[in-house]
């Protein structure tokens, strides 16, 4: 059963076993960057991603912005299939970009059938709550 959820940061201490998932788009040497991975994707296999995103969804997705590119890298590794849990963080994407998203991955776990026991995680993220800082700080530095 593939899932999607929503965490607070301080639900991340759950996560107990850092290397069974990986880390996209938090600020610390241990996570991945959405544009690092964007750019380690050669051309062809983007255009191919690109397409399969189109297909699943039923939209054009424009990788001239951090969506876009997030969408992309997010069905490599579920089509890779080399990490089953992704952690996300939302910081500096607005709630309905976050929504849209959530859509996409929905369709894209309804429309993918040989996706099996994949877990997408985001964790609602907001830098002006000193507490919030913390727990991400705790999190990461342990």
């Amino acid at each position: 059963m593939n899932e999607i959820s929503i965490i607070s940061v301080k639900e991340l201490q759950f996560l107990n076993n850092k290397n069974e998932y990986i880390f996209i788009h938090f600020g610390y040497p241990s996570a991945a960057k959405i544009g690092v991975l964007y750019n380690k994707i050669k051309k062809k296999e983007r255009n191919y991603l690109i397409n399969i995103f189109f297909e699943l969804t039923g939209i054009d997705i424009r990788v001239e912005d951090m969506l876009g590119k997030l969408h992309v890298v997010l069905l490599k590794i579920l089509v890779d299939g080399t990490m089953n849990n992704i952690v996300i963080s939302n910081i500096a994407f607005l709630p309905s970009s976050f929504a849209f998203l959530m859509d996409n991955l929905k369709k894209i776990f309804d429309n993918l059938k040989n996706l099996e026991n994949k877990k997408v995680i985001i964790v609602d993220c907001d830098l002006n709550d000193p507490e919030s800082v913390k727990y991400l700080d705790e999190y990461f530095e342990k």
